[in-house]
């Protein structure tokens, strides 16, 4: 007999509450699975950075590593989401009602967004979402799973180019 894990199918959405301060560096699911994310800009769960993967599951847990450039630090936080956050996703709405520009509505099909921001205050949340982005033309669903205070560290790619210089610094002074 064999089973299978139920298909899941949602994107990765990133975004920070103020444009262009921070860079993720990192996000890291369930320790196996690397979402590329780069420079985040605005707005806070917005997820307007996305990543589209295709996962046979949802997380149990994200870890994410940024630098903060206001005041040039990278921070890092764990998040641990609920354990059933497929139920979750299945009971957010099918639709989102979308207004366009001459005030008609309309019906779109949910997709599933697993967004995280980043806060000024430098903090990590995440949440899912039937949509990706909310506005005065769209309404969505939006449930927040974990946040996180962000702690300062120093990432093993820095400590290394550090130990190296110093290196370099004994061997000219030893010269």
């Amino acid at each position: 007999m064999m089973s299978c894990s139920e298909p899941v199918d949602y994107t990765f959405g990133f975004s920070a509450e103020e444009s262009n301060r921070f860079l993720l560096v990192t996000a890291k699911y369930d320790d196996y699975m690397n979402v590329p994310a780069g420079v985040i800009g605005c707005c806070l769960a917005s997820g307007g950075a996305s990543a589209s993967m295709f996962p046979e599951k949802y997380p149990k847990k994200g870890y994410f590593v940024w630098f903060d450039k206001s005041v040039n630090t990278y921070f890092h936080a764990t998040l641990n989401y609920p354990k059933d956050i497929k139920s979750i996703a299945d009971n957010l709405n099918d639709f989102i009602l979308v207004r366009d520009y001459t005030g008609e509505n309309s019906e779109h099909p949910k997709r599933v967004y697993l967004i995280t921001s980043i806060t000024s205050n430098n903090e990590v949340v995440s949440w899912l979402s039937n949509a990706k982005m909310a506005s005065d033309n769209i309404t969505r669903d939006l449930v927040e799973l974990d946040k996180a205070k962000g702690e300062p560290f120093v990432p093993e790619f820095i400590k290394e180019r550090r130990r190296k210089k110093a290196l370099q610094v004994q061997e000219q002074s030893d010269n």
